[in-house]
């Protein structure tokens, strides 16, 4: 119904955000500046936080964009604000690209987060 009548070659609204459709707000751009501030003076970890509907996900994707290939950051997206504290961990190790056991206990993988973020703070 509405390709025909709006002429839409694709669906106008996904479940995922398409960073191709970003409209770039004055409070979408300062909190695009924000971000990007923050990584570049080194903050460690960002928490985007706000009301459904507001454009979080599609900021973070934005950002993971804005990115790109640039070698002075290494980027984890955990999208799921509902994860308990040892499944952030494993998504964590996940989005890291840590290999790990299935039942190695939590402490052991934060361990190897902490390894991983020190190997990379040392790269630069």
């Amino acid at each position: 119904m509405y390709f025909e009548f709006f002429g839409l070659k694709e669906a106008p609204f996904s479940l995922t955000p398409d960073t191709a459709f970003y409209y770039n707000n004055p409070s979408h751009q300062e909190a695009l500046n924000t971000l990007l501030v923050a990584l570049q003076m080194g903050e460690g970890f960002i928490k985007v936080a706000g009301e459904v509907g507001t454009g979080k996900t599609l900021l973070c994707r934005k950002l993971l964009r804005e990115l790109g290939e640039d070698e002075r950051f290494v980027s984890a997206y955990i999208p799921n604000p509902a994860l308990t504290p040892p499944a952030l961990r494993f998504a964590l190790a996940d989005e890291l690209g840590i290999s790990y056991h299935r039942n190695m206990g939590q402490h052991r993988v934060m361990q190897m987060i902490n390894d991983r973020l020190v190997e990379e703070r040392a790269v630069g």
